[in-house]
């Protein structure tokens, strides 16, 4: 418990907060420390697996992974890019499944 403190400590870049009201800055305090705390978890997954990567780069990886939605014979298909980096690995460590390369939509 302390060890995973100092480590969202560590990362954690405290910015000044402009909300008008008490609900929103807890609201916004609150939801900041648990996308941290979700990244932290991710981390020690992907460490857990012997993937070393960085935060940034991670993100990086995740953000180039797109569907494009095509329609063919009147059926509509998601065609997702191939994983790049380290992007697969984070949907394993976090026992997601990875979408299929093609998924047919309504």
């Amino acid at each position: 418990m302390e060890r995973t403190f100092r480590k969202e400590k560590s990362t954690l870049e405290v910015r000044p907060i402009y909300h008008h009201c008490d609900e929103t800055s807890i609201g916004h305090i609150v939801a900041s420390f648990l996308a941290l705390r979700l990244e932290v978890d991710l981390q020690a997954r992907l460490e857990h697996r012997g993937v070393k990567t960085s935060w940034p780069d991670l993100m990086r990886d995740l953000s180039r992974l797109q569907a494009v939605r095509m329609d063919l014979d009147g059926n509509s298909y998601l065609v997702r890019t191939d994983f790049e980096g380290n992007a697969y690995q984070a949907f394993k460590a976090a026992g997601v499944q990875p979408p299929s390369r093609v998924t047919r939509v309504s």
